[in-house]
């Protein structure tokens, strides 16, 4: 148990907000969002400023159903008019925006100001290319303060945004270009790991012979590396550089995509998000201006990637709240820097800090020692979100991070919502792993498969019941695809996808995705839930527990882990940790095999991708791999079943 500090629970902006609208508690304001979606939203709308270039005539529109649900009937607006606009004049056009480090310890800082006049090039420059709005321009380009220009001016545009993963290879550009129709592309030459450059125009450049839609691309040359098409390929500087700083936003209605986010499915092709400009700007301030309490003097620092819906997501929250994006290329965690991500946060007095539960199982085979030179008095929020926590891990970090004085604030929810489903909140007493609440305006409960709710307690399914603004609207042509994902199970309401509980004192858990559940003999278990058992054991650091094709039971547990530092996989650790299942978690659930891998297949948010490990392990076909970041991880996992025969 945590209970944060009265102070900040005092001056958080939640509480602030509750006062404003003579409401008593974050479970009042709960239950009103769900009952009144046009009065919370409204309020939302009201409390971020956002702005419309035409007011709208009805803010929600659901008589076609819920999974046709329309915003801001009639409006007309551009985000960058509420982003940058709006924060100018308020006064803070010096304040820095952006304070940037790159690998090797180099800083940039970009004000308000300064960000502004470069969104409004890079919107000058595409617009001079023939880019007209509603038009895909892809954004592929690593961590540096021009990524959030570029992603900032294609929307300045009336363009749509299309985020790749910095790591993607050419077939994975290829099919969300291709997908989006873009016809621009905003790169740079290469981004620096580990001192050397990796090449990403020339990835791009071969990616591209397979997208004839693409006739600009406008790359930042860092390196020097010539261009691969001089008739497309354009320099940045001597483009976006030379361009006008100064550009008005061009208003798009309510209804028109400002982003397309792809996430990868098991089978067929990645699906394209949408989002609008509406909907990320509300949802945002919902979850992290309320409920993850940003504030005007923070600096935020969530080491991620743009190709990762919390690339948009962190940059908006920092800009709807006036603060500033501590912004750092490269990895978190390096060889002989292994909390680079905790080193940067005290050097650069960050108060509102974002982890993964993967990323602090790895801090916790460190050796903590350099750890207490590290000065974290100034953090006040630590946010996570990804892979299910560990008891002992989400201990960790409030003993080594937290302190014992920041507040640690899990959240959960997805690409499609722009955001939470699940949250924690500073005015609640949390519990390792748990979510104190259930977001604002989302109307979650959980559900039996017969579609009755289920009892405190009960393991279900998890639905959204009361569609979101940020709710995504489609998926990129393709409606029936949508509809099927989303809305079949549960007519009516969306199901998330994750198999859940809420306790009796309104705490939340997560058991992991319900496509990846367990049905051992005709019993159901998340995999974290046999992950957990053996993290626990502090002898894996990380592991995925899969189901395999058994003679006797039909389906039998298998786990591939990860070992701990100076822990030798030998045939007493596997027995020692089969044992250890069957105790903790059920003996039906103790796994038929154990293996050991050097590393799991990750995500670049750092969720482990089970689908692959078990289609590695059985020789079947992994679907779509476009979002896998280590692919080398995953031939070893195959050898296993060689290594066996």
């Amino acid at each position: 148990m945590f209970q944060p500090g009265s102070d900040i629970q005092r001056t958080s902006t939640l509480t602030s907000f509750l006062k404003g609208r003579g409401i008593d508690s974050y479970e009042e304001l709960v239950r009103r969002s769900n009952e009144d979606p046009d009065w919370f939203w409204g309020q939302i709308i009201d409390h971020a400023g956002i702005r419309f270039a035409r007011p709208y005539s009805r803010l929600r529109d659901i008589s076609e159903g819920p999974e046709s649900i329309r915003w801001a009937v009639g409006s007309t607006l551009n985000l960058t008019e509420t982003c940058l606009d709006a924060r100018i004049a308020d006064g803070l056009g010096d304040k820095v925006a952006i304070d940037w480090v790159g690998e090797d310890g180099s800083r940039r800082r970009w004000t308000y100001s300064d960000l502004t006049a470069e969104a409004s090039r890079v919107a000058s420059a595409l617009a001079t290319r023939g880019v007209r709005p509603g038009q895909a321009v892809g954004i592929y380009m690593p961590m540096i303060p021009e990524i959030e220009a570029a992603l900032l001016g294609i929307a300045r545009l009336g363009a749509v945004a299309v985020p790749l993963f910095s790591g993607f290879a050419p077939h994975a550009i290829v099919s969300r270009l291709n997908d989006a129709d873009a016809v621009a592309v905003l790169t740079a030459d290469a981004t620096p790991r580990r001192g050397k450059p990796v090449w990403m125009e020339a990835t791009l450049a071969q990616a591209l012979t397979d997208v004839p839609s693409v006739h600009t691309v406008i790359s930042l040359r860092r390196f020097g590396d010539a261009v691969a098409d001089p008739a497309r390929d354009l320099d940045w500087t001597e483009t976006v550089g030379r361009a006008s700083p100064e550009f008005a936003a061009v208003p798009v209605s309510a209804d028109d995509t400002f982003l397309i986010a792809y996430t990868s499915g098991t089978t067929g092709r990645p699906k394209g998000v949408v989002h609008t400009h509406l909907g990320v700007q509300a949802k945002a301030t919902a979850d992290f201006l309320l409920c993850l309490d940003m504030k005007r003097d923070d600096r935020h620092l969530w080491m991620t990637d743009m190709g990762w819906v919390m690339g948009p997501l962190t940059l908006l929250s920092v800009l709807l709240s006036g603060s500033t994006l501590v912004l750092a290329e490269g990895a978190p965690s390096m060889p002989g820097d292994p909390f680079r991500l905790l080193r940067l946060a005290s050097e650069m007095e960050v108060t509102h800090l974002g982890v993964a539960p993967t990323l602090v199982r790895q801090f916790m085979t460190q050796d903590t020692e350099s750890l207490s030179g590290y000065d974290l008095s100034s953090l006040r929020i630590l946010a996570s979100t990804g892979e299910p926590w560990t008891e002992d891990a989400w201990l960790w970090q409030l003993d080594h991070i937290c302190r014992r004085r920041a507040v640690p604030l899990n959240i959960s929810g997805g690409t499609e919502l722009f955001g939470a489903i699940l949250t924690s909140t500073v005015l609640h007493e949390l519990k390792p792993g748990g979510f104190s609440a259930q977001a604002l305006g989302v109307g979650a409960k959980v559900l039996r498969q017969d579609g009755s709710e289920a009892a405190p307690g009960e393991v279900g399914e998890l639905v959204v019941t009361q569609p979101p603004l940020g709710l995504t609207p489609a998926i990129r042509g393709d409606r029936d695809r949508y509809l099927d994902t989303y809305w079949s199970t549960f007519p009516g309401l969306w199901r998330h996808g994750d198999w859940v509980r809420c306790d009796p004192d309104g705490t939340w858990y997560i058991l992991g995705r319900s496509d990846d559940t367990l049905n051992i003999a005709g019993k159901r278990i998340g995999p974290p839930e046999i992950e957990a058992a053996l993290t626990e054991t502090g002898e894996v650091v990380d592991t995925a527990a899969i189901a395999a094709p058994d003679d006797i039971k039909g389906v039998a547990v298998v786990c591939v882990c990860v070992a701990a530092p100076n822990v030798s996989p030998d045939a007493e650790l596997v027995n020692r940790l089969k044992d250890r299942v069957g105790e903790i978690v059920s003996k039906p659930f103790r796994p038929r095999e154990i293996h050991f891998v050097e590393a799991l297949p990750k995500t670049r948010s750092m969720k482990t991708m089970r689908r692959v490990v078990r289609a590695a392990f059985l020789g079947e076909d992994p679907g779509d791999l476009s979002s896998i970041s280590n692919p080398e991880t995953i031939q070893p996992i195959a050898d296993l079943q060689k290594e066996k025969s």
